[in-house]
């Protein structure tokens, strides 16, 4: 190949070596100064097999801390400021960890996917005239290079989904608001998208159900564009009935306020009279006062994997935690004392059947995982969990208990007897 190209014409081996590289990066164009600022997981994370989607989210809050978490633990492609500014997080052919527990279309984890945008905002306010610009011309370019349909342009709202809790029994959908404000047919508008899902393919196949009946509204109904708070602020109707102002009424539950953050240690709940009590502290969840302020403290990760849930901490029991899938081969339970087993396993005998009953609190679950089984001589993490080995969402449990996720990894270091778990 060194050869050949040095018989071309400079002009044709510029051409021949994109062509070799993929092509032009969608940031490369002309209109759109992208600048550095990469993750150091970037290196580690592995290539996706696919990107059929481009998933739009908002911080939540300011820019500075929004960056240094993104770019922490490599939770986003791009970033747009208020100012217009755009960074790469984690290069765009490699996966980031934006979508986390997600559902479209009956298809899971959709890190695997998408590419995901995170811009500097609020679910329910508008995006500054500069961040419009930019992310018109980010989208503009992803679209077209990767052949992306406008439809397939979602919200971390529309895709996200929570495991049944104390609240909800099913799998649901509801879990996050974020970006909530570009299912808008004006604000998509704006962005130079012409098109957009018009329902919500899994809770018509029925594989979620509705958690959050205003959001659904929100995102397959928009309601009138006066209703949307501006840059400056004023009112917006889908606060109130949310528990935007983080306080329990009447119809507005502590899931209502922090989703899966409200039995977190971090989340304080300050009773009217005056009591303080951390969500991992609360006894009766149905037996909180009205008038209860929620506050956070702590930092909230844009997402996590599908990851880890423990019992007594996210739910008491196992059907609470895993829902219908407590008992199958795909979700495992892995023990205070270091027994790790399937749900498929566990029913198969009375002391199994025992554990499920009354699983020790401490026990952690995960749902929808394959069970591996052992890193050997022969028999690497590739051999075992195929292109997944070095995913963020594969799991590696070594000898001495630690856990660690496919981006921690060093594959030429990993032990014997260490077990991998992949996502199906």
């Amino acid at each position: 190949m060194i050869m050949i190209l040095g018989r071309l014409p400079a002009s044709l081996c510029l051409i021949v070596a994109l062509a070799f590289a993929g092509g032009p990066s969608a940031d490369e164009a002309a209109g759109l100064k992208i600048s550095n600022r990469l993750s150091p997981l970037n290196s580690r994370r592995p290539v996706r097999p696919a990107t059929r989607y481009i998933i739009l989210h908002t911080t939540e809050g300011g820019e500075t801390s929004a960056l240094n978490e993104v770019r922490r633990y490599g939770e986003t492609h791009y970033f747009v400021t208020p100012a217009g500014r755009v960074y790469r997080i984690i290069e765009r052919h490699r996966i980031a960890t934006h979508a986390g527990r997600s559902m479209w279309a009956g298809v899971t984890g959709l890190d695997n996917y998408s590419i995901g945008i995170e811009v500097v905002g609020r679910y329910d306010r508008d995006i500054t005239a500069a961040q419009y610009e930019a992310l018109r011309e980010l989208l503009r370019q992803l679209k077209s290079l990767y052949r992306i349909p406008d439809e397939n342009v979602l919200t971390h709202s529309m895709v996200a989904y929570g495991r049944p809790n104390r609240f909800h029994p099913h799998n649901h959908r509801g879990r996050k608001r974020c970006g909530m404000i570009f299912a808008r047919p004006d604000v998509r508008e704006r962005l130079g998208l012409r098109a957009r899902p018009e329902r919500d393919p899994d809770v018509d196949a029925g594989r979620l159900k509705v958690a959050d009946a205003e959001l659904q509204r929100h995102l397959y109904m928009p309601v009138p564009a006066a209703e949307v708070r501006g840059a400056e602020g004023g009112s917006v109707e889908a606060g109130a009935a949310s528990g935007e102002a983080g306080v329990i009424t009447p119809g507005v539950n502590a899931w209502s306020i922090a989703r899966e953050r409200y039995n977190r240690p971090d989340t304080l709940y300050i009773f009217p009279n005056g009591d303080r009590v951390p969500g991992d502290r609360i006894a009766d969840w149905n037996r909180i006062p009205a008038g209860t302020r929620v506050q956070f403290s702590g930092e909230e990760r844009e997402e996590t994997f599908e990851g880890f849930m423990e019992i007594g901490r996210d739910g008491d029991t196992v059907r609470q935690l895993a829902g219908e899938a407590w008992a199958e081969s795909s979700t495992i339970y892995f023990f205070p004392d270091g027994l790790i087993r399937t749900g498929s396993e566990l029913v198969r005998n009375a002391a199994g059947r025992a554990l499920l009953e009354n699983p020790p609190r401490g026990t952690r679950v995960l749902v929808g995982y394959t069970y591996g089984g052992y890193v050997q001589t022969g028999r690497p993490p590739v051999r075992i969990a195929g292109r997944k080995w070095n995913y963020p969402s594969t799991f590696y449990r070594l000898p001495d208990g630690r856990i660690l996720s496919g981006d921690e990894v060093d594959d030429k270091a990993i032990p014997a007897r260490t077990l991998v778990f992949y996502q199906n």
